[in-house]
């Protein structure tokens, strides 16, 4: 029995071990055209053998009741094909959600620099965002042109400052002088190791911890100089 116990330890270990190895790609595509948005997040591994996407085809701002409508598919290549499922978030909901990651934010101890830390593990081998817009006013068109290409190079620099750019991003702007346009086209492709995103769990994990065993400290610290 405690040869069983072993051998499965082992076992385990050794396919921890390699899915630390293994290579993980991750395809972010976007595009926006004239009010059409569609989504695309593509998740490879094994050399693409293993692929998993996350399609969402409609983003929709509602009023009436006030949310936000989102059309998503998850597809398992080769294995699966999940239907169009229809989603709509509050208000209410999405202020909750952002309270939420607020919290875990503040319960993780030195939470920027783990994520600092598994940036830089990150390699970016395709960066392409390619824009079309215009108001059909010449300087106001000139104005948004000019604000887009700030952004872009803001982009770029903190993608190159915290993770390796392995390409050379390709960014383009058409400004459109005489008639309302507005079409973008966003994609990013990049590669990182599985097993440091795992340690960054395991260090959020660890500091979650410390952060409450530092209250607990404190806490009982106060409490004996309170009765003597």
């Amino acid at each position: 029995m405690l040869k069983l116990i072993v051998c499965i330890a082992v076992l385990l270990f050794f396919l921890l071990f390699l899915l630390s190895l293994m290579k993980l790609s991750v395809t972010i595509f976007f595009q926006h055209a004239q009010g059409d948005d569609e989504w695309k997040i593509t998740f490879q591994a094994l050399f693409g053998m293993i692929r998993y996407t996350i399609h969402i085809p409609f983003v929709k701002i509602e009023t009436e009741p006030p949310g936000i409508a989102i059309d998503h598919q998850e597809t398992i290549e080769n294995i699966s094909k999940g239907t169009v499922k229809r989603s709509k978030y509050t208000p209410e909901e999405l202020i909750h959600n952002f309270q939420k990651a607020k919290e875990f934010a503040q319960h993780v101890v030195r939470l920027n620099e783990i994520i600092k830390k598994f940036l830089g593990h990150i390699s970016i081998t395709k960066f392409e965002w390619q824009t079309k817009i215009g108001t059909g006013d010449a300087a106001t068109t000139g104005m948004i042109v000019g604000l887009g290409w700030s952004l872009k190079y803001h982009l770029l620099a903190l993608s190159s400052k915290y993770m390796k750019l392995k390409t050379p991003p390709f960014f383009m702007i058409t400004p459109s002088f005489h008639e309302a346009v507005s079409e973008t086209k966003f994609v990013c492709m990049i590669h990182f190791r599985i097993g440091y995103a795992m340690l960054a769990g395991i260090r959020m994990v660890k500091y979650w911890r410390g952060n409450r065993l530092s209250k607990i400290k404190t806490f009982v610290s106060n409490h004996a100089n309170e009765s003597y």
